[in-house]
């Protein structure tokens, strides 16, 4: 693993949804029966790491929480899967080892069982958005107020994200390492990231 220099910093769009039918309540520091799960995109807009760019790439964690106290989960955060868009060369690999199991998602997915790099499906419009890899797939679409314009969250204490904006998710399914999800009719999540070092 390459160990990354000070002074980076990647901006993008993200995307997540979760096994809760209203907002996910972690987002307001609220225990869940039973644990979660989720599926995150980080979609990595601009910004290079090691002097390394990494435009263009996509990196999705499927993970599951096992703890239904909030303050479990932020000590001992979740376990699941890596994937990164396969679209990216040796060189952006080196960093993207490290980037992805010491940062982005990582911060909450304490056990990582592999990293894999995968083809990517992705369509997109400015409120409609679809990603399918080979061990799972999600589709979301913005919730609009009575004015038109998007449904936000506001004061979420994750610092990582901003402009948040309410999902609905028809469908998101995942399996993969003994993890098997499908969900229906769920919320989520649609907002700006940015991760520095």
């Amino acid at each position: 693993m390459e160990n990354l220099t000070s002074g980076w910093k990647v901006p993008g769009t993200y995307n997540e949804a979760c096994a809760a039918e209203g907002h996910c309540p972690y987002y307001f520091g609220r225990d869940v029966e039973g644990g979660c799960r989720y599926f995150m995109v980080f979609r990595i807009e601009e910004g290079k790491v090691n002097d390394v760019d990494l435009s263009g790439v996509t990196v999705i964690y499927n993970g599951d929480i096992l703890y239904p106290k909030f303050a479990d989960f932020m000590e001992h955060g979740s376990e699941g899967g890596v994937y990164v868009s396969d679209n990216v060369t040796e060189e952006q690999r080196k960093v993207l080892d490290t980037l992805v199991t010491t940062n982005m998602g990582a911060l909450f997915m304490k056990k990582i069982f592999e990293v894999k790099y995968v083809q990517m499906d992705i369509e997109k419009t400015d409120d409609t958005f679809n990603v399918k890899m080979p061990f799972g797939e999600m589709n979301q679409q913005q919730m609009k107020g009575l004015d038109g314009g998007p449904i936000r969250i506001e004061n979420v204490p994750i610092p990582v994200l901003q402009n948040l904006k309410h999902c609905h998710t028809p469908h998101w399914k995942y399996s993969d390492h003994g993890k098997n999800f499908d969900y229906k009719d769920r919320c989520g999540t649609w907002a700006d990231f940015v991760f520095e070092g």
